[in-house]
């Protein structure tokens, strides 16, 4: 099989860290994501992922991230099964056909680079569409608001990367031009962003970790139509799977200043 070779920016390249998880994660007896779209696109790629393969905190915190995100999104469509989702930094991600119910209508939204990497392996449809953009560019926010639906934004791995402004820009957007919309995402505590060189992965990318946040319910505070209404830190991920860590690393988390390093937060915005 011919791979393909792939042209991707700094922060876009960091995509291939949680295909890489998945892809791994899939082939393990009891897997935490059954995601075998992703080893399909990995063995296509030409890229040394054995550089990744001593990641094993953040190949199952990956997939744990995944799990938790997964689990939002589908008690949005329980609510609102012809809802609309908009995927955030979609990259590579296999979301979509993770949780699809037949109904929901779906945008994913990434860097132009990123989406031309995903267009060669997934299809849009009636239901499922591309956007080439970036999000803190409004320019993609008339095609959304023409669907006229509930809405529910997930970004996964997103967030980190942007500066505390335009962290506060992206939330703005989305209150400006959807009032009632979920937004579901991860983030790190400064002491992750000051320690990220000893990050098992990233360490190995050029991309660098930017907003941190000691307390995730400060966002609040930002503005009066912000709500937070469920925290997972990552010590509370999947108690079926998170073990898988490492004893070292799973003891580590339950004490601080390690305890609030990573956490997954749903809010509403209006």
């Amino acid at each position: 099989m011919q791979k393909t070779t792939i042209a991707l920016g700094t922060i876009q390249e960091t995509l291939l860290i949680t295909l890489w998880a998945r892809a791994v994660e899939a082939q393990k007896a009891d897997p935490i994501l059954k995601d075998l779209k992703s080893i399909e696109i990995m063995e296509q790629i030409d890229y040394d992922f054995s550089k990744l393969e001593t990641a094993k905190g953040s190949q199952t915190g990956v997939c744990l991230r995944g799990l938790e995100l997964d689990r939002w999104v589908k008690a949005f469509l329980a609510d609102h099964p012809d809802g609309l989702v908009v995927e955030i930094g979609s990259g590579l991600n296999t979301r979509f056909e993770r949780v699809d119910n037949g109904r929901v209508r779906w945008f994913d939204l990434d860097m132009p680079d990123s989406m031309k990497v995903r267009s060669r392996f997934f299809e849009e449809s009636d239901r499922r569409t591309f956007i080439a953009a970036s999000v803190l560019d409004s320019g993609w926010v008339e095609a959304v608001k023409a669907i006229n639906k509930s809405i529910f934004f997930v970004a996964e791995g997103v967030l980190m990367y942007f500066t505390e402004k335009q962290v506060k820009q992206l939330f703005a957007l989305l209150v400006e031009h959807f009032p009632g919309c979920y937004f579901a995402f991860d983030s790190m505590s400064p002491f992750m962003i000051k320690n990220q060189r000893f990050h098992d992965s990233i360490k190995y990318f050029q991309a660098k970790f930017e907003w941190g946040i000691e307390n995730i319910s400060d966002i609040q505070t930002w503005d009066s139509r912000y709500q937070v209404l469920e925290v997972t830190p990552y010590r509370k991920l999947s108690s079926k799977y998170y073990w898988r860590i490492g004893l070292l690393n799973g003891i580590m988390f339950m004490f601080p200043p390690f305890s609030n390093m990573y956490r997954l937060c749903l809010t509403k915005l209006g």
